[in-house]
């Protein structure tokens, strides 16, 4: 019992006088041992990121392949967040969000005419299938089936229409392409959502040649509306006339034709005295003429001023002057004419 302390004491002797010895050479064994483990981290750094150190974000899930332990791992589907995995093992990773993917078909018409179609895909991985797509047909799914399968199914479905056909039926052409690849594209383990015809490219003299029709088919038209404005013209005139002549008739025949011509002048006389541009003077022409219509200014506004003044005694009169020669000695008739009152005549 006496000995132990002793015996621990001279160990520790041993093993601080050993460290005291070898201190500086130890310091300077574990700093090159962690510069060498950190340049080994920094220079496979890519790769333990991206095969052993492994994260999936929100919408992604891997599948496992195992170098040793029989391949793909069809059993168990990695989904979201952080996982290790061994350097000899790989996880592929497959984004499972709906992708859009453009592409561009040309197609023949029905009468073999090419036209080019542009074409947005839709689509996305089925997630159970999730390690069976990647077994049969691998992450470049899109190129190995989805862009061949919408192209086949846009060539055989643009072949049965005519060039005129195409024009305004994208959205009918588009639903028979996705009825037709829908199946198909989900036997190899892929959801088809939709299919999107952004635009239809046709040859230039294809298009001149409808815009020309079209424009054709619009001058018919207009014809035509032309046409039928023509006849329901001709048919109110005929039926004026007939309104007309039936009316005359009547009129004739129960024999006041002229007081009817009376009140006709009457209203025209009404109308014309409306005028507020002209001054209008009518006058009867017989004892039953139509009475006067008058649109003159009142009495005191057309009746100038007029004052006289006593004759000067102490002046001559002057006696009127000779008329000239070559001209009548005839008084002038006044230009204007007394108006009987009512319906009187000029006298």
């Amino acid at each position: 019992m006496n000995d132990e302390p002793g015996f621990f004491r001279t160990r520790w002797r041993r093993l601080t006088s050993w460290w005291a010895a070898r201190k500086q050479q130890i310091v300077v064994y574990l700093l090159l041992l962690f510069l060498g483990f950190s340049f080994l981290v920094v220079y496979f750094w890519p790769f333990l990121r991206t095969r052993v150190f492994v994260s999936l974000d929100s919408g992604q899930a891997g599948i496992l392949w195992q170098r040793f332990a029989g391949g793909t791992n069809l059993e168990f589907i990695y989904s979201e967040g952080f996982h290790i995995v061994m350097p000899w093992n790989r996880l592929y990773v497959y984004d499972l969000r709906l992708k859009q993917t453009p592409h561009t078909v040309l197609a023949l018409c029905k009468n073999g005419l090419p036209v080019e179609i542009d074409v947005s895909i839709r689509h996305r991985p089925t997630y159970p299938s999730l390690p069976l797509l990647h077994t049969v047909v691998g992450p470049n799914y899109v190129e190995v089936v989805v862009k061949p399968e919408i192209e086949a199914h846009v060539r055989a479905t643009v072949s049965q229409f005519d060039p005129a056909e195409l024009f305004g039926s994208e959205g009918y052409v588009s639903s028979l392409v996705v009825q037709g690849a829908m199946g198909e594209i989900a036997q190899r383990y892929v959801s088809l959502d939709d299919l999107l015809i952004k635009q239809i490219i046709f040859p230039k003299q294809v298009l001149d040649a409808v815009q020309a029709k079209l424009v054709e088919e619009q001058r018919a038209f207009e014809y035509e509306f032309r046409i039928q404005q023509a006849k329901s013209e001709a048919e109110r005139k005929r039926i004026e006339a007939d309104g007309i002549r039936a009316f005359q008739e009547s009129v004739a025949a129960s024999g006041s034709f002229r007081d009817f011509l009376t009140y006709a002048g009457i209203q025209a006389t009404l109308e014309l005295a409306k005028s507020n541009n002209s001054k209008v003077v009518v006058f009867g022409n017989n004892e039953n003429g139509l009475p006067l219509m008058l649109n003159l200014p009142p009495d005191n506004e057309s009746k100038p001023s007029v004052t006289t003044r006593p004759a000067d005694p102490a002046r001559p009169a002057t006696a009127p002057s000779a008329p000239a020669k070559g001209t009548s000695s005839a008084p002038k008739r006044s230009s204007t004419a007394p108006v009987a009152g009512g319906g009187g005549n000029a006298q």
